[in-house]
């Protein structure tokens, strides 16, 4: 191993982050009409709308390479004397690898002959299942709060787990759940610079959306056996790139309104019409030139405003409740009692003292966004460009009644800068630098009643629960902060030699989270029904003692350094070599605060220090290999297959961070059955329960491979159709570890009485984070996609798909503090069935049609008809 790294960090010239994995790449052979090679013959690749140009020479066997190209419309001039100059347009999209098929005319004379089209349809030259999704696609389909990353479920192998979101901070934005992968394995890219959030989806703000859509040109979903480029993620990857301006000034500007004027009254609300509803969007675009070929800027804005008119129905309290007439009402709840409304929407249960009170609420957003790009050619050989990004948004959500409310606050603000040299005509070299911040918050929003609190020091009552009613006073988990700092420098070499493209390059990302977990801290109360709430007799309290430590401050840095060999055997058949190997630092609070449960039988405490025995991470070396063979030899069919390893490398950590503030003894959560109220008469944190995480943790990893078929059809159309299979491992989870000692039953099943000893008399249940999971996925994926011609464009897909693993919820094993534990902790194999996000059979359509009419007319022309289908069988 040590050999190994050694030679990683001399052949990786600097220290940095991502790969070119941004850039395009064109290859091709130049022959003659005799189709003999033509060595000598001078390149030309000429950007059409800034001017940036690349050149190169054909080697002895006709054969040439440009890598790092921005992905944009292109021509391709190839000349050598006494032949006639060859001229191909044509467009390249973010991390292709376009291969070209040129052929020169003897003539005695200067001429050229041009040839206009696109870039290549069939992929010749990876492994790699990916798509693009074009800058036609995203500014022309409909998009519903326009959202671009929604755009990536068109792909074949992709779909969106939604059955159980919620509005926490490890629960937003969109989840991409990629050829069998938790959607928290995916990476996303901003222009090679990490902009993956906290909870593994892409960044979102408050308002649950990804803004910008007018300043993002076009990107690439990579679903299965990505070459050694890419690291940080065992699912998909997410690549973007914004637009940068060109020698022509272009802009946009859009509208976007809804109101309520149109919809209808659903069964709950109350009065004539339905509840208002006002959402306002809009924003404008513009680029252009600075300085002809040389400076371009791109700039974008957006504002959304929201007011979201919801009927909300809660279960109170009712009138012969509140009077006493059907309980005894004990003097200490009056004040308890008038918090809640009086029912106006009848009983629910009159025996029990139960009624309905219906009632408006309105939920307001508003976020702003702005992003500005800037392109510097320096020379013909160094190139920059820099960007900055912001995105605030605000959005209160109702807490249960009225006056009850939390206040979601986000501000996400992005800046990336690169840097590019060509060295010599065979070598380029990438230098990144990126620096984020994401800040989400969660506060309470409710009156301040120091004289109800439960806990002494807290100015807001804490959370009253009652079996039949609707709890009251806000949500026990807030105030909650998330608060991360990211600093990224990468450097990737590209290196043509012959056949092979060489690529080889370095990663540092430092991380630095600071997060508050507040969950309790203002004490939540538990009855048994109404009788018991008036009569002051709760069953539960749960309340965090003052003085816990809730907030945890966590630096850890990823360094990751990889090696990948293009290597193309013979004109027909490319190789795609790859190697990667990246690590995490071991993530140690900053403040001394990391405490685990070493041994989970025999500990009688917990023990202050790092969370790992050792650093999980360490031999993530991951091989990666895939083969395209250019089956007919005219480009038109192509076979391609692939495999690889994979590593959730940030997995542990997250699993680490997300239940640190909940283990003593800094932070303890006190538990007291049959409490007094409205103030327990203690508040020492017992050990009867305890949060911890696995202190021999493993890493978890995958293996993804495929096997496909590609074929262009007149039409411009191509048809694909292939196998695509993953398996998992060591995959985080959450088990109660410190289970009753069962009783075994004459047939062999387990019986766990309640109150019979645990297997560590010590504590009572323990919320355990483990390696416990693994994963299987198997798919048919086809797709036909027709590129925009003849005023329309066309795609389609459909996976039949079977997804199976032993995890009981993808959304509790992570960073979420929930738990869905195993049926039997000692058995975790009898939980082997369909993951809860397998969905059997997707369709998926998307079409965008320019309707006839008078080009330039501004009556007549420029209607379109688009559209997109979606049709699914559910989960299980």
């Amino acid at each position: 191993m040590r050999a190994f790294l050694v030679a990683l960090l001399v052949l990786a010239a600097a220290p940095g982050a991502s790969a070119q994995i941004t850039s395009a790449t064109i290859s091709g052979t130049v022959k003659d009409q005799t189709q003999a090679v033509l060595p000598g013959v001078d390149i030309l690749v000429s950007n059409i709308g800034t001017g940036l140009s690349r050149a190169a020479v054909t080697d002895a066997n006709g054969h040439f390479t440009i890598p790092g190209l921005p992905p944009g419309a292109y021509e391709t001039r190839a000349s050598l004397q006494g032949f006639a100059t060859s001229v191909e347009r044509l467009t390249l999209a973010v991390a292709q690898e376009a291969g070209l098929s040129l052929t020169l005319k003897l003539t005695g004379t200067e001429e050229s002959i041009t040839v206009v089209g696109t870039s290549p349809l069939v992929d010749t030259r990876s492994a790699a299942m990916s798509a693009v999704v074009t800058e036609k696609t995203i500014s022309e389909l409909p998009l519903n709060g326009r959202n671009y990353i929604d755009l990536a479920l068109l792909q074949p192998g992709v779909n969106s787990f939604t059955e159980k979101d919620s509005t926490s901070s490890s629960n937003r934005g969109t989840k991409l759940n990629i050829n069998g992968m938790s959607f928290r394995s995916n990476s996303y890219l901003l222009d090679g610079a990490n902009m993956r959030g906290y909870a593994g989806t892409a960044t979102v703000s408050a308002a649950e959306t990804t803004l910008g859509v007018e300043t993002i040109q076009e990107f690439r979903v990579v679903t299965n056996a990505y070459s050694a480029d890419y690291g940080r993620a065992m699912g998909g990857v997410i690549s973007l790139v914004t637009k940068g301006g060109t020698n022509a000034f272009h802009g946009s500007g859009f509208g976007f309104a809804r109101n309520s004027a149109m919809d209808a009254r659903n069964f709950f609300d109350r009065g004539s019409d339905p509840p208002p509803f006002k959402r306002y969007q809009f924003g404008t675009s513009a680029g252009g030139p600075i300085a002809k070929n040389r400076l371009f800027f791109f700039g974008g804005v957006e504002r959304l405003s929201e007011d979201l008119g919801i009927t909300t129905t809660a279960f109170v309290p009712n009138e012969a409740a509140r009077s006493g007439a059907l309980f005894p009402i004990n003097p200490i709840m009056a004040p308890y009692l008038k918090l809640f409304p009086a029912p106006n929407a009848g009983e629910a249960s009159a025996a029990q003292g139960i009624g309905i009170f219906a009632y408006e609420l309105n939920q307001p957003t508003r976020e702003n966004f702005f992003q500005g790009r800037l392109d510097y050619t320096v020379s013909d050989t160094d190139s920059l460009f820099a960007r900055f990004t912001h995105d605030g948004a605000d959005q209160t959500v109702s807490a249960g009644f009225p006056d009850y409310a939390t206040d979601s606050v986000s501000r996400n603000q992005f800046f990336t800068t690169e840097y590019k040299r060509i060295v010599t005509p065979a070598v380029l070299n990438t230098a990144r630098f990126s620096h984020s911040r994401l800040r989400f918050e969660q506060l309470p929003a409710f009156p301040s009643v120091p004289d109800l609190a439960f806990i002494a020091g807290q100015d807001q009552m804490g959370v009253l629960g009652v079996t039949g009613l609707s709890g009251i006073g806000g949500t026990a988990t807030n105030p909650s902060s998330n608060n991360s700092f990211y600093w990224t420098f990468s450097d990737d070499l590209s290196y043509v030699k012959g056949r092979h493209l060489l690529k080889t390059g370095a990663l540092v990302e430092h991380l630095r989270t600071n997060k508050l977990t507040a969950t309790n801290i203002r004490g939540s109360y538990t009855f048994a029904n109404v009788r018991s709430f008036l009569a002051g007799t709760p069953t539960r309290f749960v309340g965090v003692p003052p003085g816990a430590e809730l907030e945890r401050v966590r630096p850890n840095t990823l360094v990751g350094f990889y090696l990948q060999d293009d290597y193309r055997t013979t004109e027909r058949l490319t190789l795609n070599l790859g190697l990667r190997y990246e690590f995490y630092t071991v993530p140690a609070e900053a403040n001394g605060l990391d405490t685990t449960l070493r041994d989970i039988l025999n500990d009688r405490s917990f023990t202050v220090g790092q969370p790992f025995a050792k650093n999980p991470s360490l031999g993530n070396v991951a091989p990666r290999l895939g083969f395209a063979w250019d089956a007919t030899g005219n480009g038109k069919t192509a076979v391609r297959g692939g495999a690889g390893v994979y590593h959730d490398t940030d997995g542990p950590f997250n699993s680490a961070f997300g239940i640190a503030a909940f283990s003593p003894p800094f932070a303890a959560t006190a538990t007291i059955n049959n409490p007094t109220f409205p103030r327990p008469a203690s508040l020492t944190a017992g050990a009867a329960s305890a949060r911890t995480i696995d202190y021999n943790i493993k890493q978890p990893y995958g293996l993804t491979y495929n096997v496909n078929v590609q074929r262009e059809l007149a039409g411009h159309i191509t048809a694909t159709v292939g196998y695509a299979g993953s398996r998992a491992h060591n995959l985080m989870s959450a088990i109660e570890a410190n289970p009753v000692v069962p009783v075994i039953q004459p047939d062999g099943s387990k019986f766990f009485p309640a109150g019979a000893p645990r297997r560590n008399p010590a504590f009572g249940p323990i919320d355990y984070r483990t390696n416990g999971g693994h994963s299987e996925y198997h798919s048919l994926q086809l797709s036909a996609q027709k590129r925009f011609s003849r005023r329309y464009q066309l795609q389609s897909s459909y996976t039949l798909a079977k997804a199976m693993d032993n995890l009981q919820a993808q959304l509790n094993a992570d960073v979420n503090n929930a738990s869905v534990y195993p049926q039997d902790p000692y058995d975790r194999d009898i939980d082997w069935a369909r993951s809860d996000f397998d969905v059997r059979h997707v369709f998926q359509a998307n079409f965008v049609w320019d309707l006839p009419g008078r080009d330039g007319s501004a009556l007549h022309g420029g209607w379109q008809f688009n559209g997109i289908v979606t049709l699914r069988s559910g989960v299980p």
